[in-house]
């Protein structure tokens, strides 16, 4: 991919839609009990990998007719708890004042065919409630506890990720398996087997085509092990990286499991898997918000770990669902803000950040303030180019 950015770049800046392609999801309903996205659901535990599992990425478009481009974009960040209480969170996501209608769900903990949320799967339902695109990855394939050293395996054995739910097409679709891992196996007959699952945290990438526009989405569910804070900051700086040669606006958000944002935001300083994003140009709208409307999870207190973080575009409106509203349809509050899209021509203007070349120190990157902390020409956070 990187070896061949410069001929990328110089197509995408033509025609960006040329980048785009679409994907193919299926209009035919899945047996979520039977019809497994991941080859080691077969056959669980007779596999040596148990963290690096191979998966299929699923999804379908329940959009009746070519949605119109809208200028101002509303992303919402959720994770939803395994969908346990999907109806009562897609009702207020349609009916309730308060909550604006997204356009851009990141969801995290998606089931798909667990008995726990009655067999269903989930991210298709929210796709399907809302008349929306969708796009789902497995992190993890689920195993039962008490499962001995011969199964059970079916019904109880499901699959659970996150997804982007769209208003528009998704196209360019990837899951990012992060290199840097927590084991939650556990083998058969374990006297303490806690949550047994195959697999691990991944990202869902994904380019939506707005009219003759892209954004860049990624959502993501980071390491909550409180032993493993280091992989997940190196997966934050995972995804982070994947963005560095993407020049229209990027969103990345979900839960990023922040745990002492709290203590640290209140000094001007993130938590690290916020700052590998912060520190290269992207911008946290909730930050217009007082420290104590922002929290997301208040278990074991109250905590700021859900983010909808933006490259690339202005933010504005950011929201977090009261816990009066919200508090008993999961253990994650939803969090939103508004999105407006850059209008400019990217064969003069690329990065749509009102600098047009030559005077841009960074053509590819929005920067509208043109730091250049060093002098060297080259604007602060702009990606190595290799041409």
């Amino acid at each position: 991919m990187r070896g061949h950015a410069p001929l990328l770049l110089a197509l995408c800046m033509l025609s960006i839609i040329s980048c785009f392609r679409e994907f193919e999801g299926s209009a035919v309903e899945p047996d979520v009990r039977t019809e497994r996205l991941c080859a080691e659901a077969d056959d669980p535990d007779s596999f040596t990998e148990t963290t690096f599992i191979r998966c299929r990425v699923e999804g379908a478009s329940f959009a009746t007719a070519t949605p119109a481009p809208r200028e101002t974009l509303v992303v919402m960040a959720y994770n939803i708890e395994r969908g346990f209480e999907a109806d009562a969170q897609l009702n207020a996501i349609l009916n309730d004042p308060d909550i604006p209608t997204p356009d851009v769900i990141l969801l995290s903990e998606a089931d798909r065919g667990c008995r726990r949320t009655g067999f269903r799967n989930i991210a298709r339902d929210y796709a399907e409630a809302l008349g929306f695109y969708y796009v789902f990855a497995t992190e993890f394939v689920e195993l039962p506890s008490d499962r001995g050293f011969e199964g059970p395996y079916d019904p109880p054995l499901c699959e659970h990720g996150n997804a982007i739910v769209a208003r528009y097409p998704l196209g360019n679709v990837r899951q990012i398996r992060h290199a840097a891992q927590h084991d939650w196996y556990t083998p058969p007959g374990d006297p303490d087997p806690d949550e047994p699952r195959l697999g691990g945290r991944i990202a869902v990438a994904a380019d939506m085509r707005v009219g003759d526009r892209l954004v860049r989405l990624y959502s993501m569910h980071l390491e909550s092990t409180l032993g493993a804070m280091a992989k997940r900051d190196q997966q934050a700086a995972e995804v982070e990286a994947d963005s560095a040669l993407v020049f229209y606006p990027v969103i990345a958000g979900g839960d990023l499991n922040a745990y002492v944002e709290v203590l640290t935001l209140p000094s001007g300083i993130h938590d690290l898997p916020v700052r590998a994003f912060i520190d290269q140009g992207f911008s946290d709208p909730h930050l217009a918000l007082p420290l104590s409307d922002r929290m997301t999870n208040f278990d074991p207190m109250p905590m700021i770990i859900d983010f909808v973080l933006v490259r690339g575009a202005a933010v504005h409106s950011p929201g977090v669902c009261p816990a009066s509203t919200c508090g008993g349809l999961s253990d994650h509050l939803p969090i939103w803000a508004s999105v407006e899209l850059p209008a400019c021509n990217v064969s003069l203007d690329p990065d749509c950040d009102s600098i047009a070349e030559p005077e841009d120190n960074c053509p590819f990157r929005w920067n509208p303030e043109q730091t250049d902390l060093d002098g060297n020409g080259i604007g602060d956070g702009c990606p190595f180019l290799p041409f």
